[in-house]
């Protein structure tokens, strides 16, 4: 008791100093919560954006730089890969599920994502306003691309070559917002969703009274820029290896 007396004592002959170091130790303990709250936030999300994930497939680079590309959409692909192989992965009698994705394009800072209604399934996506795309140059506006955006339904807009924006305007090949997903606190939130041919439609050429086998001859040169594979057992994982 003579130690706590002693003790409040010097406190209360000290103030200033008193309220200091109150207001510093408050200081340190909100910033420690804050730190902890953020990374197991960032780690939910990280561990959200991934699950059911098992590979990224794409042309040879950083196997890094493939996962933020395809994943989390925070990074340049390394370049694309063959339909053709992609098909065939599909095939694979260890590969449950491929998702194609088709990257290159931005609008004000978006990026324009070519896949499948696959996509949205495995994210468990759900529409806030309109429909799923159904037609080519249909798109899905993720919750944060709309809202900063500032589109809806019904409106269209012209993507640019890039993927950081600002680049060439694709100028004869609007988007038409079909409908705008609800919001996920995925990776979904922030892009711009549409069918793999779209983005096949933008950046193909479309000369008047194109011939049936140059069309069969685009189709077996058509590319996209990954795949998402998910294995059918988690044993898959020790025998399959994409090359």
């Amino acid at each position: 008791m003579k130690l706590l007396a002693l003790a409040f004592r010097y406190l209360w002959a000290r103030p200033l100093a008193t309220v200091l170091n109150l207001v510093l130790l408050t200081l340190g303990l909100a910033s420690i919560a804050f730190v902890l709250l953020v990374t197991e936030q960032v780690n939910r999300s990280f561990q959200r954006d991934l699950a059911g994930i098992d590979v990224v497939v794409g042309a040879k680079g950083s196997p890094m730089q493939l996962i933020l590309a395809g994943v989390f959409h925070i990074d340049v692909p390394p370049g694309n890969i063959k339909l053709a192989d992609v098909q065939e992965l599909a095939k694979h009698p260890q590969i449950a599920q491929v998702i194609p994705l088709s990257l290159g394009d931005s609008f004000r800072g978006f990026r324009i994502v070519g896949t499948t209604p696959d996509y949205v399934a495995h994210y468990k996506l759900s529409l806030e306003q309109g429909r799923l795309w159904s037609a080519t140059m249909e798109t899905v506006l993720g919750a944060q691309a709309a809202q900063g955006m500032g589109l809806k339904p019904g409106d269209s807009f012209v993507g640019g070559h890039g993927l950081g924006g600002g680049g060439k305007s694709h100028g004869d090949t609007p988007y038409q917002v079909a409908g705008v997903l609800a919001p996920c606190g995925c990776v979904a939130d922030r892009l711009i969703l549409t069918s793999t041919e779209s983005v096949w439609h933008v950046h193909e050429e479309h000369p008047a009274g194109g011939k049936e086998e140059d069309h069969a001859e685009h189709e077996e040169d058509r590319e996209v820029t990954m795949a998402l594979l998910r294995y059918r057992t988690p044993l898959a994982a020790v025998s399959f290896r994409a090359t």
